[in-house]
């Protein structure tokens, strides 16, 4: 019998990069994201499944984890996440609801509402977190936040979870080579220098590519004695 992956923010980057190599590993794989556009390209390009869904909200969550409940759900890759660099005398009420709805929320509710077929195959939960949480980064407390808020529902979650045979990791990438810096609002010559800045950083003096955090995912996933672990991807900007 085939293992059924989900993987949410599927159309792009990271999400991306481990639906395809779940679909090499012989998944059958489901994907979700908010753009319409981007998800039906991706989802013609790899070869998968595909359901628009927007994680901030409660309707389309209750959506997406209906067509696992018959089948059951081996692995749920919680992807889908929302960058946002803000100083703190900018920030607004409606920029903390954005960020904690979809990168907090939204996870802790499919993880509800996908307890029953995950239990019923026994399955495994990676969310994909920032080692933004544990690094001074200008504007960037709100995102850091939210994905400190991830690595703490992770570890209380695996002794919770256990008891029904389910997993739950988690995987803080460092500055790998995605979308997310467009989508931060920067102009493209200042993505450039942010990338040269964190480059010179970076003790492997490079940028990670999204296949490699894809297979510390993958690794994560199929690695049965591990839970409530946060395993970091990022060239060594932790240790330095």
């Amino acid at each position: 019998m085939k293992k059924i992956a989900l993987v949410t923010g599927g159309n792009s980057g990271i999400g991306y990069a481990t639906a395809k190599l779940l679909k090499e590993k012989d998944y059958e794989v489901f994907i979700s994201g908010r753009n319409s556009d981007r998800l039906k390209q991706a989802t013609d390009e790899l070869g998968v499944q595909s359901v628009l869904a927007d994680m901030s909200k409660p309707e389309d969550i209750h959506k997406l984890a209906t067509g696992f409940l018959e089948s059951g759900l081996d692995v749920l890759v919680n992807n889908a996440g929302v960058p946002k660099f803000v100083p703190i005398s900018d920030f607004t009420v409606d920029d903390f609801a954005e960020v904690f709805n979809t990168n907090v929320r939204g996870p802790l509710l499919l993880i509800q509402a996908l307890l029953l077929a995950l239990e019923k195959r026994q399955g495994s939960i990676t969310t994909v977190t920032s080692i933004a949480t544990d690094k001074g980064i200008p504007t960037a407390f709100l995102y850091a936040a939210s994905k400190g808020g991830v690595n703490a529902f992770t570890r209380n979650l695996a002794v919770e979870l256990a008891p029904k045979r389910i997993r739950i990791n988690a995987v803080a990438p460092g500055p790998i080579d995605t979308p997310i810096f467009t989508k931060v609002g920067l102009k493209p010559e200042e993505v450039e220098d942010f990338k040269k800045t964190l480059e010179s950083r970076t003790p492997m003096e490079r940028f990670g590519k999204p296949e490699e955090v894809a297979q510390v995912i993958v690794a994560q996933l199929e690695s049965t004695y591990v839970t409530g672990a946060v395993w970091v991807v990022d060239g060594g900007v932790s240790v330095v």
